[in-house]
Formats: C-alpha cells, structure tokens, sequence
C-alpha cells in the first residue's frame, strides 16, 4: 500500500467532555485530503464516521455518540494516510437524569394537517411532560 501523506494526527477536540451526541471539534493534522478520503473517525471506540463533517485536512466537525468507555482516544483513518494517532482524548459523561419533581424543559411541536373526512385543515399541539397535551 502506497501512502500519499502521513498517518493522521489529532492534536485537539474541543469541547473535550461532553454527554452523547455532543458536537465536537476536531483539530490535527493529515486528516484527509477531502470528505471522500476520511474512511474512519472514533471517538472512546464509537464509529462517528455517519455524523463527520470534513472541513479541511486540519479539521473535522461530528457528534460523539453512545460509546463504551468513558474515556478514550480520538482517532482518525484515511485512505491517503492510514489509521492515525492521538495526542489527546474525550472524556464521555453521563447525562443527568431528570427526577419526577426537578424541573425540566417544556418541548412543544405543533403539526398541521388535512382532515379529508371533514375537508378542513387542522393542527395538532404535541407537548412532552411536563406539559399537558391539547387539541386545537
């Protein structure tokens, strides 16, 4: 196997700690030559290649998602350079658990539709608790 450039190396992630599904930067060097040449990105051993954005060879941009370690390396694999290294790791944190009398965010999503049985245009409000649903 010919290699075009070094093996990737990264060299920052911020932020460096977060809860699944964080999005992170990722700063190094050799880290590809295009979108189509980062074949593999984990980060504590979870695959987060469905959710990587190649911005240049010295930065990409993912989400961290459910991983098994709670800390570990970032690393980095192209087809021009191969599996890269770490210089520094992701520290995953556990999400706070919401207890039944914390308080907590309200989320609210409204849908419109069409109502053929009474030919009339209606909208539906979904409400996540603690909120009470209603029907408009």
């Amino acid at each position: 196997m010919s290699r075009f450039q070094q093996p990737p190396l990264v060299t920052g992630i911020s932020p460096n700690e977060g809860i699944p599904w964080t999005k992170v930067t990722i700063r190094g060097e050799n880290l590809g030559i295009g979108p189509i040449d980062l074949i593999g990105l984990t980060i504590c051993g979870h695959n987060c290649l469905l959710t990587a954005e190649w911005m240049s060879a010295s930065k990409i941009v993912c989400r961290v998602g459910q991983a098994k370690n709670d800390k570990g390396d970032i690393i980095v694999t192209t087809k021009s350079g191969g599996k890269g290294t770490s210089t520094v790791s992701f520290k995953l944190l556990k999400p706070e658990k919401i207890g039944i009398l914390d308080q907590s965010a309200c989320v609210v999503d409204e849908m419109n539709y069409y109502d053929m049985r009474t030919d009339r245009n209606k909208e539906f409000l979904f409400v996540l608790p603690p909120c009470e649903p209603s029907w408009h």
